[in-house]
């Protein structure tokens, strides 16, 4: 005859898990265990522990140096005692109704009675009505603390992030986590019901920047930041809101929106970025017909936010859709959501337009937006620190050897290109606040068109100059090193050009 110890192998749990739960077995620690998963996410696994003491069956785990989340497993294990379900009968949650009835009973001491799982959906309310209650009460102190431009109300804010994430706590896993910082919870929560992942931008995997940012007790004051948690807020209510909406329908799983995308009818061209799991939205922010050839192409303006640094095989992806020849071309730049963030302070007045839900073409899933400055200022000295190669040096350099030159004017092709690249790039911050990171000409050039302050004379300059802008080797970003010979009209037409893209 199995004992109840051998209960647990049914389910194949490793050594790490198997261990320690006979171990609470042995010294009596546990009264019952269920085997299921929260109604938010039927891919996590949850194994609910009905203990003695918390502490003491924790102290168990961590003495085996067994994590309570296990990521390659997908296995959470929740703790709950006597107050947990005493608190779930008093607030009349739902919890055990939804979760524990459904779930595997695994072991019980034969001793503990088993909590009711019998519930009423008019109940539902009050513990809905309980919530709305305390987050009004504590959005009142929050916004009087901003109105009154009084210390503290960002960590006013957080607190009540962490009042809101408790009430789904108690939803999702049958218990308040009070023992991890609301960073901690944050992260656990995304797995279990990834819509949370749309609240706060990540400075990295583990890192939320609003909340973890260097400085932040200057933020503490009723600045930017507090606006900024203050819009977080109400987003967070609006989460918890639709879950209340979602579960007091006794769905089995809750099912919530992704951001809305608005349709676009030349997807199909870009089908090699969504196809790539790099590229998490796209934002489509401007379009542009040229009448080129005897035909009329029409030019759509993108902006790829991807998961880090752009890598080199998607970087040929962006090059092959931009270069391709077809009636439809496209001019795209690529950052990912933390560069955005950081840059926010300096380039908020090109990303604001730009990072807008009626632009949002696709998304590959649930994405924080922005957190952005209720005001802003623009420091064009301050950006012009990220502008490829010395400005200074390009500047001078432009202004003695090439408009100042004298028939011919030999130079060095990569220098050429970098008096492009700069150029292009100085004009677009100076219109635009914004600093493109690319040093493709091509796009460089589209994005100078974007500004609107292009004219006639520049576009006839641009087809003059051609030989000298783009080749196979600059559409790759890189140049041979080698002398140009430059005399006569192709002189004077690149002087020109200088003249006109030069801010001076």
């Amino acid at each position: 005859m199995e004992t109840k110890k051998e209960l647990f192998r049914k389910v194949d749990f490793n050594k790490k898990l198997q261990n320690p739960l006979e171990t609470l077995v042995s010294q009596k620690l546990l009264c019952i265990a269920w085997y299921g998963h929260t109604v938010s996410n039927e891919k996590i696994k949850i194994l609910w522990l009905y203990v003695k003491n918390k502490k003491e069956a924790a102290a168990v785990f961590y003495s085996q140096n067994t994590e309570i989340f296990w990521e390659n497993e997908e296995l959470l294990v929740v703790f709950l005692d006597e107050d947990d379900f005493k608190k779930h009968k008093k607030m009349r949650s739902p919890f055990i109704h939804l979760n524990l009835r459904k779930s595997e009973l695994l072991y019980t001491d034969d001793v503990t009675a088993k909590p009711s799982d019998h519930f009423y959906w008019g109940d539902f309310e009050e513990f809905k009505e309980h919530y709305i209650e305390t987050q009004q009460l504590l959005k009142s102190y929050t916004d009087d603390f901003i109105e009154d431009e009084l210390e503290g109300s960002c960590y006013l804010f957080l607190k009540g992030f962490a009042t809101d994430l408790g009430a789904v706590e108690l939803l999702l896993l049958g218990t308040i986590n009070e023992n991890d910082s609301l960073t901690e919870r944050l992260l656990l929560m995304e797995k279990i019901c990834p819509i949370w992942k749309t609240v706060f931008v990540k400075e990295d995997t583990k890192t939320f920047y609003l909340i973890e940012q260097q400085g932040f007790s200057d933020a503490g004051i009723y600045d930017e930041w507090g606006k900024a948690l203050k819009k977080v807020q109400k987003k967070i209510k609006n989460i918890v809101l639709q879950i209340l909406e979602e579960l007091e329908k006794e769905k089995n799983v809750i099912s919530l929106k992704q951001s809305d995308t608005v349709p676009f009818g030349y997807l199909n061209h870009l089908k090699k970025l969504i196809d790539n799991e790099e590229v998490e939205e796209i934002f489509l922010f401007h379009e542009r017909a040229n009448f080129l050839d005897s035909k009329t192409v029409r030019c759509f303006y993108l902006l790829l936010i991807v998961k880090d640094k752009v890598s080199k095989p998607l970087k040929e992806i962006i090059r092959d859709i931009e270069t391709a020849n077809d009636e439809v071309q496209f001019t795209i730049i690529a950052h990912n959501r933390y560069y955005i963030q950081d840059k926010v302070y300096y380039q908020q007045g090109f990303y604001k337009k730009v990072c807008k839900a009626k632009n949002r073409i696709y998304t590959s899933g649930y994405y924080p937006d922005i957190h952005w400055h209720n005001t802003w200022y623009p420091e064009f000295n301050d950006n012009m620190l990220d502008i490829k190669y010395s400005s200074e040096n390009i500047e001078n350099f432009v202004d003695t050897e090439i408009l100042a030159a004298k028939e011919p004017l030999v130079i060095s092709s990569k220098k050429l290109y970098k008096c492009f690249v700069n150029k292009l790039q100085v004009n677009i911050l100076y219109h635009l606040d914004y600093v493109p990171t690319t040093k493709n000409l091509n796009t460089l050039l589209q994005m100078v068109r974007y500004t609107g302050k292009t004219n006639e004379e520049l576009e006839q300059l641009l087809q003059s100059i051609k030989p000298l802008l783009f080749n196979k080797d600059v559409n790759k970003n890189k140049v041979k090193e080698k002398s140009i010979r430059l005399e006569g009209q192709m002189l004077q037409n690149l002087q020109g050009f200088f003249k006109i893209i030069n801010l001076a």
